[in-house]
């Protein structure tokens, strides 16, 4: 086989284009037309899903409200507001009768209805009895299969947003009632100190008062003295007493007001670890579900049971982080052993939700490159769930037994103190008549002196152990402990009420970043359109070299690769057309334009050997299978959608595709390349055109009487072109 004679054919088709202008004019549109298909299609889903705003979706709102915590609320028209500034969906608020017949006529996509016990329902999850809300969701699948995805989006979004906003309502409201009270203790906190300090000061002069009635009896002759200076002292305790007990009836009413607030929220931590139950028993009924199926499912079904484990595994890692929030911030301001135990706990189930999380992913991972499902793996996923189930009981048990009481024991710390105030104080004051009456009589006379001065003594001991009780229990209360808890009723309750709705953000940091859809579908299309161009090619060109002088010396081979490069010198022209409208005309984003245009223009002549060697070897049966390998490479590259979600069968025979290194070129000059995929997929496309070329000098001169002979008599049927 020479060289020469290979250039010579491959002069000739040269020339006879040049010199033929019509031959020119059908040449030039081959080689633009397959740009057209690339450039008509990404053109129309440049950014679709930032025209969802036109998509019409009926809102019905029915809820008729409800009263939660003494305040009217209507979660129904809460949501409505908030939707009528919502812009990333065609929102139509109508009544049932027009939504209902929108639906039908194809109006509307999708209608979802809030029912009139909608915020009853909801608000009764804080009562003894509560009732699960629903949303009436209905779409019309007919209309648009896309559309249906959009709306189930819009559903799922609206649910999150009425979870999101009730629980930051119900908290928010909490911890309102807690600030405006805490204000109110901020404001009073002199006076509660006050009284505090008063009540040890009444301790301290009772000493006085009982050392001098011990002597009374080995002194009868100065009796009349001590008792002036017993009743000199009895006034400035009277009106102490009359002060404290003022303040201890305002302090009392503030703080029990406080701590009705506080068990409202005190309820809403065990509402979230209720909640963390039932996630959890929806992974065990997936791992179930998992365990039966086995490998006689789709993995695409696998991995939707994996992925909603993972989801639910997370619902129960943000319930946890919010009451381990909570409950450090109290444990900051007032600390206590009990609930730095719940912590412990808690964080426990924190470790032990990221092990079955990690497992999680190993499996999935396993199960997308192709492995069966690791029935090991399953049972310690499952056993781990278990255990995990297990802990967050006894975080249940540990809260109602212990931490509850503990969180408790604060909140009742001042009513108790208060409380204990008023009913010593109530004795107090009945004793200090008795006193005043035990100093007149007294002073009658000295006989009565040994009499009275033992039953003056025994009601001071009694009035002095209820005066002494009292003090030894308000020095164990500081003023940096009051200081305390006006901080945390002061909370900020938009930032509270917000925080344990949502208690994290979540940052977005895109790697290869792509600017719109339309770039991100512009490999997958184009890529297309080079196969494409090549199956053109081969349809309206010949693959047989026309004789020419000097041609008869000139043998089958050497025809048959002469030819090859007038069909890989149009098709890389058909690539570069391609790669430069992509991004000169449309504006495919391109970190690097330079390896877009080589990618497609190799890219292109590789395809062209491929198809080319097919039709001149096969004849058109090599056309044929040049269409059927198109078509299964449209279904199976994993251009459009993740290959792990399609059928096993294409996940297997997807590395034997063209397109699969064509596609991840074009992808790697659009998003950013790795200097490592790009020098793969050039090898990999390499070595395709190389087994082509190969086969393609193997089997031209053994197969081409048998094709010839078959193609022979296709035409004799009078159907063949």
């Amino acid at each position: 086989m020479k060289w020469s004679n290979i250039l010579k054919v491959f002069k000739r088709d040269m020339k006879a284009i040049i010199k033929n202008p019509i031959a020119l004019l059908i040449i030039g549109g081959i080689c633009f037309i397959p740009s057209l298909y690339a450039w008509v299609n990404i053109a129309a889903c440049w950014d679709p899903y930032e025209n969802t705003s036109s998509v019409p979706i009926a809102v019905v709102n029915n809820d008729k409200g409800a009263s939660f915590n003494g305040k009217e609320m209507n979660i129904g028209n809460e949501v409505i507001d908030e939707l009528k500034n919502n812009h990333a969906i065609g929102w139509k608020f109508v009544d049932t009768k027009q939504a209902d017949r929108g639906l039908i006529d194809g109006t509307y996509y999708a209608m979802i209805e809030i029912p009139e016990d909608f915020s009853e329902d909801l608000t009764s999850v804080l009562s003894e009895n509560p009732t699960k809300p629903e949303i009436i969701y209905k779409v019309n699948t007919k209309a648009n299969p896309v559309a249906g995805k959009i709306t189930g989006v819009a559903q799922s979004t609206l649910v999150n947003q009425i979870t999101s906003n009730f629980i930051t309502t119900v908290n928010e409201t909490a911890f309102s009632s807690l600030n405006d009270l805490g204000y109110d203790v901020d404001k009073n906190k002199d006076n509660i100190i006050k009284l505090k300090n008063s009540i040890i000061a009444i301790d301290k002069n009772m000493s006085a008062i009982k050392n001098m009635l011990n002597n009374i009896n080995s002194n009868s002759s100065n009796l009349s003295t001590y008792l002036e200076e017993v009743q000199s002292t009895m006034p400035s305790i009277t009106s102490g007493l009359n002060n404290i007990s003022q303040n201890a009836e305002n302090t009392g009413t503030l703080i029990n007001t406080s701590k009705e607030s506080l068990n409202s929220t005190f309820d809403n931590i065990r509402l979230n670890l209720s909640e963390s139950q039932t996630s959890l028993d929806k992974v065990q009924s997936n791992l179930d579900d998992l365990s039966s199926m086995a490998n006689d499912a789709s993995s695409a079904k696998i991995n939707a049971l994996i992925s909603k484990s993972i989801n639910e595994i997370d619902k129960v890692d943000n319930s946890v982080t919010a009451v381990i929030n909570f409950l450090d911030a109290i444990n900051k301001k007032i600390a206590n052993e009990k609930i730095a135990n719940m912590i412990t706990s808690l964080k426990n189930i924190q470790n032990s939700l990221a092990e079955e999380k990690t497992k999680l992913n190993d499996l999935q991972s396993k199960v997308n490159s192709g492995q069966n499902v690791d029935k090991g793996l399953l049972s310690s996923i499952s056993d781990l769930t278990k255990k995990i189930e297990g802990q967050v009981d006894n975080s249940l048990n540990r809260f109602d037994n212990d931490t509850r009481p503990a969180l408790n024991t604060i909140a009742d710390g001042l009513v108790t103190a208060t409380k204990g105030a008023s009913d010593l104080l109530g004795k107090a004051n009945g004793l200090v008549d008795q006193i005043n009456n035990l100093l007149s009589t007294a002073n009658q006379g000295s006989q009565l002196a040994n009499s009275t001065s033992e039953k003056l003594k025994n009601s001071l001991e009694e009035f002095s152990g209820v005066i002494s009780e009292l003090s030894s229990k308000l020095q164990d209360v500081s003023d940096d402990d009051l200081g305390k808890i006006v901080g945390i009723l002061q909370s900020n309750p938009e930032f509270m009420g917000d925080f344990i709705a949502n208690p994290f953000n979540i940052e977005v940091d895109a790697i290869y970043k792509v600017a719109n859809y339309g770039s991100g579908m512009a490999p997958i299309y184009s890529v297309l359109a080079l196969w494409v161009g090549s199956l053109i090619l081969i349809s309206l060109l010949k693959t047989e070299s026309a004789e020419f002088e000097g041609s008869e010396n000139i043998n089958l081979r050497e025809r048959h690769f002469g030819k090859m490069l007038t069909f890989v010198s149009l098709g890389i022209l058909q690539g570069f057309i391609v790669a430069f409208g992509d991004k000169f005309l449309l504006g495919v984003q391109t970190v690097n334009t330079a390896l877009l245009i080589f990618v497609s223009m190799f890219a292109s002549a590789v395809f062209t050997i491929i198809v080319f060697t097919l039709m001149s070897v096969f004849g058109n049966l090599g056309k044929a299978l040049a269409i059927i390998l198109m078509v299964l490479q449209l279904a199976g590259s994993g251009g459009s959608y993740p290959i792990q979600v399609d059928p096993l069968f294409f996940r297997i025979i997807q590395p034997t595709f063209p397109f699969t290194y064509a596609i991840s070129g074009y992808r790697e000059a659009i998003a950013g390349p790795l200097v490592s995929t790009v020098i793969l997929d050039f090898a990999i496309l390499t070595i395709m055109g190389l087994v082509f070329i190969l086969l393609g000098y193997l089997l031209k001169g053994p197969l081409n009487p048998r094709v010839r002979k078959f193609e022979d008599m296709f035409e004799e049927s009078g159907i063949a072109e």
